[in-house]
């Protein structure tokens, strides 16, 4: 592994490896990376294994303390591999690969979650949804890894009135309804192929929403831009859902969930649509926390109102 002759890219990063860049020609693969060492393995593997589709594998790595940057460093001399001294998060931390991938040419960015597996055509399928009119954001379709025939994101919607952002399909199987590749409302941040021009017109991801709901704030910037967010479910990855942050429900997802949610609402809903539905929300919050209670989930209990006290401290 050796300095790529780019060195140092900004205050705490290096960037590492001997991958081959031919500008324009590659497909940009973004990985984020924290603690990965179960799971970075299967996932660069998968990528090495994809179809038809010349790639330029990055690994940005958010300041991990287990062996995963040195299976990386070991094990896959051709992926280029940023160290970032701090963890970064979601946002920040794919917007330093991001980043490294306009500066090296790139026109097509893949943000890929590092506990993903993905099939041999879902890069081709996914290029080929990008040429369909206005697309400026294309989502596969993502299953549970560890129940390979169920969906885990089959394109990306609100619920109706409180507009909370949700899955469509989740945990249906695939197969088993009529599942036609189409405009959707967000693509998932688990797997999301970008083109420069989105980039350009609006940005990159905020850092400000610290975890959870980034990806849905950059497709609404998109859309608003006048970009369109398409699903294709010929594009298959398998998740192994939430393994950075301990798996299921947890506290951590429900304190900066329902921060993040509140986020998108003062910054797409109006003043006057939050007056009115503050009522909605906030029944729905207390019969929320009324059943965590009632069921002994204290943990999840204290995380959601952890969460309400950022949000009336104003963060």
């Amino acid at each position: 592994m050796v300095v790529d002759g780019l060195g140092d890219r900004g205050t705490g990063t290096q960037v590492l490896g001997k991958g081959r860049h031919l500008r324009g020609d590659k497909l940009h693969v973004i990985v984020l990376n924290w603690n990965g060492e179960g799971v970075i393995a299967p996932c660069l593997d998968s990528l090495l294994a994809v179809d038809n589709t010349p790639m330029s594998l990055i690994v940005v790595d958010n300041a991990s303390v287990d062996s995963s940057k040195e299976i990386i460093k070991r094990d896959y001399p051709g992926v280029v591999l940023i160290e970032n001294e701090s963890n970064l998060l979601f946002a920040e931390g794919n917007n330093t690969g991001i980043r490294y991938a306009l500066e090296d040419g790139g026109d097509r960015f893949l943000i890929l979650n590092n506990d993903t597996v993905v099939d041999p055509k879902f890069a081709s399928r996914m290029l080929e949804a990008m040429d369909r009119s206005g697309a400026g954001i294309v989502g596969p379709k993502i299953l549970y890894h560890d129940d390979p025939e169920r969906i885990w994101y089959g394109g990306g919607d609100f619920y109706p009135i409180v507009w909370i952002p949700r899955h469509k399909s989740i945990r249906k199987l695939t197969g088993t309804f009529d599942d036609d590749g189409a405009e959707t409302g967000y693509v998932s941040g688990c797997a999301m192929l970008v083109r420069k021009e989105v980039i350009e017109d609006i940005g990159l991801f905020d850092p400000s929403y610290r975890i959870y709901c980034e990806d849905v704030d950059f497709c609404l910037r998109a859309r608003e831009a006048g970009w369109k967010c398409y699903y294709e479910p010929e594009a298959l990855v398998w998740h192994k859902v939430s393994s950075s942050s301990g798996g299921g429900f947890t506290p951590f997802k429900m304190e900066n969930r329902l921060r993040s949610t509140h986020k998108l609402f003062q910054r797409f809903k109006p003043m006057w649509w939050r007056v009115l539905l503050f009522p909605v929300h906030l029944s729905g919050f207390m019969l929320l926390l009324g059943a965590l209670i009632l069921r002994g989930k204290f943990g999840l209990a204290a995380a959601l109102l952890r969460g309400a006290w950022g949000i009336a401290r104003g963060g």
